[in-house]
């Protein structure tokens, strides 16, 4: 049964973002689960090889969990498994990455509200940075501005946020991008048409041509970096 209220048995799809065991053996995964939001889900002796999940329980695997819901706590049954990432960990650097976004899901999002539009965006960014197709600064840009966007926050890429001229070259703010008639003395990062492009590029591409690209260069990975951290202070003011 899948009834939202009350005790009973539930099957929802979704991603493990954290896992943490207990001194007695006790493992607890916190999931983002589809209509449901980020909830703990309790598997007792899990820890210790009481119940068998194996890698099924790791942080980043994708799959549909079978859940017992009781008064006070949800316990885990079974798991699923859809997706695994594997291949991430191989890549030192791309799984720290892919930490730090499952990290920003758990900071960003609130336990027991749906957040089924970040799903598909954290899947994909996921899949994008496995491929290895795209710069990994970029792959991180994409994922928080398609994040943003799916909450009404992103910056528009293409057009002045003072007077709506398109943009060539533009002076990044994090909530917007303005032309050099506007920026004044606003501090930001400084973009050319070049590199507002190929932002504009990556972000609103989608996956499957990502997925197909040979290579996109050209914008100084300082810059990515910088732009990036100001979309996740925006995320962080919002919340």
């Amino acid at each position: 049964m899948e009834a939202r209220a009350g005790q009973g048995l539930l099957r929802k799809r979704g991603v493990i973002l954290r896992r943490r065991d207990s001194n007695e053996g006790d493992r607890s995964i916190y999931v983002l689960l589809r209509e449901e939001g980020p909830v703990w889900l309790l598997a007792p002796g899990g820890a210790r090889g009481k119940v068998r999940f194996g890698g099924a329980t790791d942080p980043l695997v994708w799959g549909t969990f079978h859940i017992y819901r009781g008064p006070n706590r949800w316990y885990l049954r079974e798991v699923d498994v859809r997706k695994d990432f594997l291949l991430l960990r191989r890549y030192p650097s791309r799984i720290r990455r892919a930490a730090e976004w499952a990290a920003s899901l758990v900071k960003y999002t609130l336990p027991g509200h749906a957040s089924d539009d970040l799903l598909p965006i954290f899947y994909w960014s996921l899949s994008v940075l496995e491929s290895g197709r795209l710069r990994e600064d970029l792959a991180d840009w994409r994922f928080y501005w398609r994040w943003l966007r799916s909450w009404g926050l992103a910056p528009n890429l293409e057009r002045c946020q003072g007077c709506g001229a398109v943009l060539g070259e533009a002076f990044f703010r994090g909530e917007s991008l303005l032309c050099a008639q506007c920026s004044g003395d606003s501090h930001g990062v400084k973009l050319s048409a070049q590199d507002r492009g190929e932002l504009f590029a990556v972000s609103v591409m989608n996956h499957e041509k990502i997925l197909a690209m040979k290579n996109l260069h050209g914008i100084d990975p300082v810059k990515v970096q910088s732009c990036t951290r100001m979309l996740v202070r925006t995320l962080s003011d919002r919340v």
